[in-house]
């Protein structure tokens, strides 16, 4: 590797060196032949200035002359003078015979070139087009194609109102073929003009309206037809600049010739496009019916079926009236933009645990009260429904308060372990609790509510019916119609005031079977249950056999 190293470095050293020597060699060489180029061309390039100064200074003489001679002929005679100014540009062109040469050429060739360039703007303006004839020969209109007839001709008999084959104009020029320019082909509204115009019928310059290119109605003139779709969409966005509302239909207005017996006021326009143009469908829903096959069967989709029924998300119930399709009007406006409105901020529940009441128990110790918020939010409302509604910004203005509710931790005792079901199913509100102090003796507890009347009463608990009557003159009178059910164990319930006993004495009853209905027999202000519970005939707290 070591004499590979050393003879590449001996040869690389060696070309430096020959190149070096070369470079020398040539710059000796040639340094005189590029000093000598050098001073003939300044040698040329002063000839050339020399040459150009000289002509430059003869032509300031010669003009000095022509002068000297205008003046001197114009002294003899005005109208030699001016002979004189017109023989000037031959006796130029005799002494610069060169220069006339090349000017000559020069304007020759621009001429050429302005001569090109309008042969390809008069033909780049042309182009073929079918010329359309009457049968006299006469050249009425020139169109692209004859599709463009066809549809100025049924454009016509649109706005003429006859859209059956039986009644429709015919046009049937004569064609031939034309190399015509570019400007004179018409459209299909020129068609259409030109048949109506030769219709036989009045007819005026107007403005028509087209909805997804059908013809709807005419108004007097543009500016009429441009005010009523402003004052359309004004009214759906209620003039709210952060609100855009625009048509969801192809709106076109054309001017033209139309019929005068087809325009009418703006107002009626107006009124015309807000009526219904389909009618509202509705969904009787039966029992078995299917959400998927309901929007398959109306060719809706079931997001969209949803978004028209929006209760049917918690259930559709037999019988219950499905919309299928909202009554339209003819010009559907959508509206999308940005809105404010205050809405309310729903309170917040807390549950805090109370040590002090039985558990089943539950105290509102805060009442709760809903906030209220600015809501910012960009909505989509079609013909006034709304579409889609997404909050961007919320700002609280009032905090709602919290509701605090207690509920009871405190276990009940429940003797004999029994676990009764409430007598009153239909409500758990209690007017009047068990007490036995002195001042205030009452040995049950008094279910009532509004609509009690005639509520169903159960059983508390397996047993059997040992009373079922309503004893006048005894010492239980102040009862009414009551029950009493034998549990067992020395455990007994009463059911005092009824309207109605289900239950005989020595029937047996199951726990939570109906045994009466609630009413106001007896001492009783208003109707309602008096329910005790005794055990080996002592009454304790019917509370405490409840979870």
């Amino acid at each position: 590797m070591e004499v590979i190293y050393r003879i590449s470095y001996y040869a690389g050293v060696q070309t430096v060196r020959l190149l070096h020597r070369m470079g020398r060699f040539f710059s000796v060489l040639f340094l005189p032949l590029w000093l000598l180029l050098r001073r003939a061309i300044k040698a040329l390039g002063r000839e050339r200035d020399d040459r150009i100064r000289e002509g430059v200074a003869g032509l300031r003489r010669r003009f000095s002359e022509v002068g000297d001679r205008v003046r001197d002929a114009w002294k003899r005679h005005p109208l030699l003078g001016v002979l004189q100014v017109l023989y000037l540009p031959i006796a130029a062109a005799k002494h610069y015979k060169g220069l006339t040469r090349v000017t000559a050429t020069l304007l020759a060739v621009a001429c050429s070139l302005m001569l090109l360039l309008g042969t390809f703007r008069y033909w780049g303006r042309t182009t073929y087009a079918l010329a359309l004839a009457d049968d006299e020969g006469d050249v009425w209109g020139y169109v692209a194609e004859e599709a463009v007839l066809q549809s100025g001709v049924a454009m016509a008999n649109e706005r003429l109102g006859l859209f059956t084959a039986a009644n429709a104009l015919s046009v049937s020029p004569s064609i031939s073929l034309r190399v015509i320019r570019q400007a004179a082909i018409w459209n299909k509204e020129q068609v259409c003009d030109h048949v109506l115009s030769q219709a036989g019928v009045a007819v005026t310059e107007a403005c028509g309206l087209y909805i997804d290119d059908t013809f709807y109605g005419v108004v007097n003139s543009y500016a009429d037809g441009e005010r009523m779709l402003d004052g359309i969409l004004a009214e759906h966005s209620e003039n709210k600049p952060d609100v855009k509302a625009s048509f969801v239909e192809k709106v076109d207005l054309v001017e033209g010739l139309y019929p005068e017996n087809q325009i009418v006021s703006v107002q009626t326009m107006k009124e015309s496009l807000m009526t219904e143009a389909a009618e509202e469908q509705v969904w009787e829903f039966r029992e078995g019916d299917e959400l998927e096959r309901i929007a398959v069967m109306n060719g809706i989709s079931v997001a969209e079926l949803l978004r028209l029924n929006p209760t049917a998300v918690d259930g559709v119930k037999d019988g219950q009236k499905l919309l299928i399709r909202r009554a339209e009007p003819h010009l559907r406006v959508l509206v999308a933009g940005t809105v404010q409105y205050e809405a309310e901020v729903p309170f917040t529940v807390e549950r805090v645990p109370d040590a002090s009441m039985y558990e089943g128990r539950e105290k509102t110790k805060v009442k709760g009260k809903n906030g209220r918020s600015l809501v910012t939010a960009t909505v989509t409302y079609l013909d006034g429904v709304e579409q889609s509604s997404m909050i961007t910004e919320q700002e609280i203005l009032e905090e709602p308060v919290t509701q605090v509710v207690a509920y009871g931790t405190k276990k009940k005792s429940t003797k004999g372990g029994r676990d009764f079901a409430w007598p009153v199913p239909s409500t758990r509100f209690i007017t009047q609790y068990y007490s036995m102090s002195s001042g205030d003796r009452h040995r049950g507890i008094d279910v009532w509510s509004r609509e009690i009347e005639g509520e169903a009463i159960v059983a508390a608990d397996d047993g059997k019916v040992i009373i079922s009557d309503y004893r006048k003159g005894t010492s239980y009178w102040s009862y009414g119609k009551y029950i009493v059910i034998d549990h067992g164990g020395g455990c007994q319930t009463l059911y005092a005031h009824c309207s109605e006993l289900l239950v005989k004495e020595g029937q047996t009853v199951k726990k939570g079977q109906v045994i009466a209905k609630v009413g106001n027999t007896g001492r009783s202000t208003s109707p309602h249950l008096h329910f005790e519970v005794t055990v080996n005939g002592r009454n304790v707290n019917p509370m405490n056999y409840y979870r």
